[in-house]
């Protein structure tokens, strides 16, 4: 009999995961808001807008992933829930040599890109060539290199040791922050910026390598263990994946392309940063969707169904709860926080801000619907509803960006969101969950709802009677707005039940919570 993982430990690690992303995201948050007008300041909006561009172009080599490291997760962790460490370890050796071959052909394929594509990009002035070629052969290598070591990444989340991760990334952000700075304040360049940033990932590499081993002491990776079957199989589940990154490259990161050719460098640098913004949000909101997965894949193989149905309506109310309500702070100091944070040139990004903030609402709250279609074996609907609406959103940026400028290209990633999301997904995952939409609306949307009305009205009154002119005085304002929101939710949004349950969880999560020197060989 498959053994199981007690919803203790499950919460406890879920707990950890979660807290550790949240910490690492205020790190990256807190950087960010020094760094990007620091960056920004040091090198120029153009040559900024230059290294945005580049990157976006590095970003489709994420989808020679072809969808395994998900596969990989799930297939992990039904193996190790069999106790059955050999296939644990042959799965583990076959894909770190397929990936090293995908990381090999991403590296023609960066060659591709420096002699045909950047010599002849629109609107990329002929002094920036050079400089661009330079800085993707720098970003094709740590890309190379990365692919083979996300089998060790793939081994931590499959045995849920989500907070060794994390903590990882904590520190190579702290690091990646002061080399920044450094670099920019002795007066060097982007192409040394982009380099030495680089060096730092590839040595991080080594250290999620060493996590792998601390998750799972009995890991073993070898030529003898590579097994040409367990390539098919994998990839007959882990090709709907790889469709659903395409999904997401063209839905969100063809947006710098788009933006770049139609309006050049100086233009990326504008949207990048509603981008960042809106990434931000999500984030905030969303830490502990991506770990919900191998959880879901867990739960469907026991046949926890009444579990699979709790955690997917808790999960949402969670996200939702906390969109909503960063939403309304970012939407409502919109204005004020880009002038006094970028400078008021950058006002052009606010209403672009505005529709994918909102079109972020239902992203975050699409994360644990996702998962639980994906983890219940709909990966296909998923697969091909993300398709359709990265397609959709392709063909309407081209045809706004210039009439409409940022904003026409920021309604074309936001209206196929709203649409599909809720026509397709929304639907689909609660038959998954035997419940009716209705019900699960009712379930996870009214607290953010009944939050939200005080929350704009205390915005409202003191962007009136307190207009913030100082980035300080945003973010104090923005910070009373949710806690209205918070405040609100916790004694209006939810009643006395759901309120006590949440203490009880916290309560049972953290009780003993250790972060154990080694994981155990086996589950319990």
């Amino acid at each position: 009999m498959t053994a199981t993982l007690p919803f203790d430990d499950t919460a406890r690690r879920l707990v950890a995961g979660t807290a550790t992303k949240y910490v690492l995201l205020a790190v990256n948050i807190g950087l960010g808001v020094f760094l990007m007008p620091f960056t920004i300041g040091h090198l120029g909006k153009a040559e900024y807008g230059l290294w945005m561009l580049v990157a976006s172009m590095t970003y489709y080599f994420q989808l020679l992933d072809l969808g395994y490291g998900s596969g990989i997760v799930r297939h992990l962790a039904e193996a190790d829930a069999r106790r059955d460490m050999q296939r644990v370890n042959e799965i583990a050796s076959t894909f770190f040599f397929v990936y090293a071959g995908l990381g090999l052909l991403a590296l023609a394929g960066v060659a591709g890109l420096i002699v045909f594509v950047v010599p002849r990009f629109p609107n990329l002035p002929a002094e920036s060539v050079t400089q661009a070629q330079l800085l993707l052969g720098i970003m094709g290598v740590r890309i190379a290199v990365g692919f083979p070591m996300t089998v060790f990444g793939a081994v931590t989340t499959a045995r849920q040791r989500f907070a060794m991760n994390n903590t990882v990334a904590i520190a190579v952000a702290l690091i990646n922050a002061a080399i920044t700075y450094a670099v920019l304040t002795l007066g060097h360049g982007l192409v040394t910026l982009v380099a030495a940033t680089t060096t730092l990932s590839l040595l991080s590499y080594g250290v999620y390598a060493w996590t792998a081993r601390r998750a799972l002491p009995s890991l073993r990776i070898t030529r003898r263990g590579f097994t040409g079957p367990l390539v098919r199989e994998v990839t007959t589940y882990s090709v709907y994946f790889f469709v659903i990154d395409i999904a997401v490259q063209l839905g969100f990161n063809l947006d710098n392309l788009v933006v770049g050719a139609a309006m050049g460098t100086t233009a990326v640098a504008l949207y990048a940063v509603t981008l960042r913004l809106t990434e931000y949000q999500r984030q905030l909101c969303s830490q502990a969707n991506g770990l919900l997965f191998p959880i879901f894949v867990r739960m469907t193989s026991d046949g926890q169904t009444d579990a699979l149905r709790r955690t997917t309506i808790e999960g949402t109310r969670v996200a939702l709860m906390l969109v909503v309500g960063v939403t309304v702070c970012l939407v409502g100091f919109a204005r004020p926080l880009m002038h006094t944070w970028m400078g008021p040139e950058f006002a052009e990004s606010v209403w672009p801000l505005t529709v994918l903030a909102i079109a972020g609402i239902v992203l975050v709250a699409q994360g644990p619907l996702g998962s639980v279609l994906l983890g219940t074996g709909r990966h296909r609907l998923v697969a091909f509803t993300s398709l359709a609406e990265a397609l959709l959103n392709v063909a309407l940026s081209l045809a706004l960006v210039r009439p409409f400028g940022l904003l026409g290209v920021a309604i074309g990633t936001a209206l196929p969101v709203l649409a599909l999301s809720s026509a397709v997904l929304l639907p689909a995952a609660c038959r998954q969950i035997d419940i009716g939409v209705g019900s699960f609306l009712r379930l996870v949307g009214v607290g953010p709802l009944v939050a939200a009305g005080p929350a704009i009205a205390a915005c409202v009154a003191l962007r009136w009677l307190w207009p913030p002119m100082t980035l300080p005085a945003v973010l104090a304002e923005a910070a009373l707005v949710g806690a209205v929101y918070l405040v609100t939710f916790a004694t209006l949004g939810v009643d006395r039940e759901v309120r006590g349950r949440y203490r009880s969880y916290a309560r049972r999560s953290t009780a003993g919570w250790t972060w154990p020197r080694s994981a155990p060989e086996v589950m319990p």
